[in-house]
């Protein structure tokens, strides 16, 4: 079996343990405080956290519990600017003035724009609905706003 003598007798006098991990009652903490921020803590807030339950942790130590337990902060998206009112661009006029309940159909068309991801990158939906009956009268989409 390739095992020297010596070898052999001493794993026989070594004492096994299934030896528990000293750190497993933080994992399990750490864990549960990702679960219940959502992934929005890093390891400086995760250190914060763990010193209001009583660990003794700095952030260093927090950064390495969280490798351990197999969890990692979500990033924050970049916001994204999707409409500029600073302009000098002629406004519609607000004919409705908050005024939705419309007496008889085809009256008052509303429309509005959103933007969908897709696999094929983003789209921009535009949607035309009459107010009395809240049905879509057309709707159409593009690639870009420049059409």
């Amino acid at each position: 079996m390739e095992v020297s003598r010596s070898g052999y007798y001493k794993y026989l006098k070594k004492e096994h343990e299934n030896k528990i991990d000293p750190d497993f009652a933080m994992i399990a903490k750490v864990r549960q405080i990702h679960s219940e921020t959502r992934g929005s803590y890093g390891s400086r807030r995760m250190s914060g956290q763990l010193r209001d339950d009583g660990y003794d942790v700095g952030r260093y130590r927090a950064r390495s519990l969280m490798k351990k337990a197999g969890v990692s902060v979500k990033c924050r998206k970049k916001f994204k600017r999707t409409t500029d009112s600073n302009h000098k661009l002629p406004v519609a006029p607000n004919l409705l003035d908050r005024w939705f309940k419309v007496e008889r159909p085809n009256a008052v068309w509303c429309a509005d724009i959103t933007y969908l991801w897709t696999l094929q990158g983003w789209l921009y939906l535009a949607v035309v609905i009459d107010l009395y009956s809240r049905k879509i009268v057309g709707w159409a989409y593009e690639q870009s706003l420049s059409c």
